[in-house]
């Protein structure tokens, strides 16, 4: 059995303490139990009482990074004892833990019994004051690391994206697109499949360091596979092992990937839940919709799908435009969202332009409607035409 008043002793911020108010002080402080990846208390939390780590681990972290482990002896919250201010950092459980509660009153009690407590008191936290300085500095030179990471995963990304428009004798392709945060969950891309071509958008559910990386993944694939089958059928099923495989379970992908075919006059498209693309059809002077064929890649038990297949008719002046949620769900300053009734009416207005034209005014028109709004989801458009 622990021998509290002993073990408060054997600690440095209590060193100096008397033996009989030691024993005082340990029947008065209350037992915690936590778990293995309990939060103890939050940054910003109330600082009423300090934590003795009798058994197990804790771990202090900022910002979501790691400052300090703090283990058996150790004291943690012990600043928030003097001021009483809200938690400066975020304590959680690394392992099972048993704690001993120094509350804000015995505290106070604490430095009332003689001078040379108080002093052994002050001692431990100046010197707990300038470890915790130099942690800081550490954790923020992480935080750079960090920052500089993300700034290169965005610029890779970015570089996975076609960099320039795609012009043949048969279409012209402009695509475009920008993360909401530093690492986007959306993915563009065309290419060409002899005399037809291939376009594909797609959007990870989430933002940030997985949805990037399943955004790679699924470039590899869609290339790979086009060298074996670019049947939409067969690009959505890689499409949607890979999604299934992914390095995170838990994610899931929209996409719409289209072949176009002038010599069939003719575009066969798989759509897996995502906005249904508009088709211009210069003939008929009417806009159609690409819609759902299947349900979204990556759902658990649908490994073995057979993706379904769609056809419409792709002459000179079709005009295709594929765009992920950032477009149709931008906001105004009145929360009012673009609209998908907005992007008809930009295609109608610029369907005798070109593709790189009719791209910018989607684009400018939906800046005009957010209005310095930030948007809240990437935004991603693809315009193909045939010529």
């Amino acid at each position: 059995m622990l021998d509290r008043a002993a073990f408060l002793k054997a600690n440095t911020l209590l060193a100096n303490l008397p033996t009989e108010f030691a024993t005082d002080l340990a029947e008065r402080m209350r037992e915690v139990r936590a778990s293995a990846g309990e939060v103890i208390f939050r940054e910003g939390d109330p600082g009423d009482a300090a934590f003795f780590v009798v058994e197990g681990t804790l771990r202090v972290e900022k910002d979501g990074i790691k400052l300090v482990e703090m283990s058996t002896g150790d004291c943690v919250g012990e600043f928030a004892l003097i001021d009483e201010g809200p938690r400066s950092a975020t304590t959680i459980a690394e392992t099972d833990v048993v704690l001993l509660e120094w509350r804000h009153v015995d505290f106070e009690r604490a430095l009332t019994l003689s001078s040379s407590t108080a002093k052994g008191i002050f001692q431990y936290l100046t010197g707990k004051l300038r470890r915790d300085v130099s942690l800081q500095v550490n954790a923020g030179l992480e935080r750079e690391r960090w920052q500089h990471d993300l700034k290169r995963a965005h610029e890779i990304q970015m570089a996975m994206l076609p960099q320039r428009d795609l012009v043949t004798d048969h279409v012209e392709i402009s695509g475009y697109c920008q993360p909401a945060d530093d690492v986007g969950g959306d993915y563009h891309d065309y290419l060409q499949l002899g005399d037809a071509t291939g376009v594909i958008v797609a959007d990870v559910t989430g933002h940030g360091f997985y949805a990037g990386l399943l955004v790679a993944m699924a470039k590899s694939c869609l290339h790979t596979q086009a060298k074996f089958d670019a049947s939409p059928s067969a690009v959505m099923a890689a499409m949607n092992w890979t999604v299934l495989h992914s390095v995170q379970s838990g994610l899931f992908m929209s996409g719409c990937y289209v072949r176009l075919d002038p010599k069939a006059r003719a575009l066969s498209y798989s759509n897996a839940g995502h906005p249904y693309p508009f088709l211009y059809r210069r003939q008929s002077d009417v806009i159609d919709r690409l819609e759902s064929t299947d349900v979204m890649l990556g759902v658990p038990g649908l490994e073995n799908t057979d993706f379904s297949t769609g056809e419409r008719p792709w002459e000179s002046g079709d005009v295709l435009v594929l765009f992920s949620d950032g477009i149709h769900e931008a906001v105004s300053a009145d929360d009012e969202e673009f609209g998908e009734a907005r992007l008809e009416r930009v295609i109608r207005e610029n369907k005798d332009t070109d593709a790189s034209h009719i791209r910018a005014r989607i684009l400018e028109a939906v800046e005009e409607h957010s209005r310095g709004v930030a948007p809240n989801d990437d935004v991603t458009v693809v315009v193909a035409k045939a010529r």
